[in-house]
Order: C-alpha cells, then structure tokens, then sequence
C-alpha cells in the first residue's frame, strides 16, 4: 500500500475522497485480513479528521450567525 499523507494535513475533500475510495476497497474484499485492518484504521483516521472538519465549519457558522444577531 502506498504510503499517504497524513490525515491531519488533508482538507476536507481529499479525506472524504479517500475515504470513500478505502471503504470502496473494503468492500470488495480483495485484501488479507491484515490488509483490511490496515485500511479500516486508515479509514477510522480519515473519518476522525472529516468530523473534526465539519465540526470548525460548524463553530465558525455558529459565531458567524451569532455576531449578526
């Protein structure tokens, strides 16, 4: 597997689009059980770093409409 670059640098659309290609792969099941695991945690960090994403977006549209109130 291609080493990638880690969850924490990547904006919000490159972790959703890798995402969706591990889960893609998943579910083919075309890999080794330690193969899986690898993805499945890979998978797990990306979606970590998706929510925490969506949840500044959310923060700053909250203090956004707050300040306009």
């Amino acid at each position: 597997m291609v080493k990638s670059k880690e969850p924490a640098s990547l904006d919000f659309e490159a972790a959703l689009t890798e995402l969706e290609s591990i889960v893609s792969k998943l579910e083919s099941s075309q890999f080794s059980l330690q193969e899986s695991l690898q993805l499945y945690k890979r998978g797990e960090m990306l979606s970590q770093r998706c929510n925490q994403l969506l949840d500044e977006a959310e923060s700053q549209i909250d203090e956004q409409s707050s300040s306009d109130d």
